[in-house]
């Protein structure tokens, strides 16, 4: 019986380690900014409001995945996409949509490196030092139509249609500005 406790001991603390070297090359690996369960419910407001003829929805930056994970939710039937660099975040990723039976597409991939031209809808929660070349290929690749919502930074040129101030007693925390490609 002794025998038997040590080595299930030796593998807790063996998948513990694991799990933190995993985490902690993450960690090392570039930012993770998690969206709040709050911003998520205002970015499902924001999507039923505005309510595209097609429904393509790329996360840039998703992280492990928990806005897609609830964008699926939502509207089972859209075509749901979580594109990040890090090839940790996205395995962690698949495994909570597998576990939650839900069907996202996701991809290790640097976000300027995707091909953007038939999607309806991004959500990005990035760096400010991203937002300027992400705002030239939006604007160059995206349809007419497609909806962006950013998290908190913003683009430079681009005007907003709508913000959304998400924590009124903190109203530049986790604000969300809403653009509708027109024209280029």
């Amino acid at each position: 019986m002794i025998v038997f406790s040590y080595i299930v001991l030796s593998l807790l603390l063996s998948v513990f380690i694991l799990l933190f070297f995993i985490f902690g090359i993450d960690a090392l690996r570039g930012h993770d900014m998690a969206t709040s369960k709050r911003v998520i419910k205002v970015l499902v407001k924001i999507i039923k409001e505005h309510n595209p003829g097609t429904h393509r929805f790329y996360d840039l930056g998703c992280g492990r995945g928990s806005v897609v994970l609830v964008i699926k939710k939502e509207f089972p039937l859209f075509m749901v996409y979580g594109i990040d660099n890090n090839i940790v975040r996205i395995f962690f990723s698949k495994l909570r949509s597998k576990f939650l039976r839900r069907k996202i597409i996701f991809k290790k991939q640097n976000i300027f490196n995707v091909d953007l031209k038939n999607v309806d809808i991004i959500y990005a929660y990035l760096w400010y030092d991203l937002m300027p070349p992400l705002e030239k290929k939006l604007r160059k690749e995206l349809k007419q139509g497609a909806i962006v919502i950013t998290n908190t930074s913003r683009f430079l040129t681009w005007k907003p249609i709508k913000t959304y101030i998400v924590h009124p007693e903190n109203p530049d925390f986790e604000k969300l500005f809403v653009y509708i490609k027109t024209s280029n």
